[in-house]
């Protein structure tokens, strides 16, 4: 499945049969050569959002102990497939 994720918005991502969701943000790139997403990781009422910084050409990221393929990036948008 791909998902295409704008600047600023968050998506929930399925983690697996039974296992619940996550949240992952696009925060867009912050020069021409690295872009940035930010998972949301929360238990309760506390939480927090680091973020984690990808070189332009990655063609494979990994949050959260899964794999995605990075199909597209600019600075409006991304777009990873699993």
């Amino acid at each position: 499945m791909e998902y295409k994720i704008y600047v600023g918005t968050v998506i929930k991502i399925k983690n697996g049969f039974m296992q619940g969701y996550f949240k992952i943000m696009y925060c867009g790139m912050i020069n021409n050569e690295t872009f940035v997403l930010s998972p949301f990781v929360s238990k309760g009422y506390q939480g927090f959002s680091p973020n984690i910084y990808y070189e332009i050409d990655s063609t494979v990221i990994q949050i959260f102990n899964r794999e995605f393929d990075v199909i597209e990036v600019t600075r409006d948008y991304i777009i990873i497939g699993d």
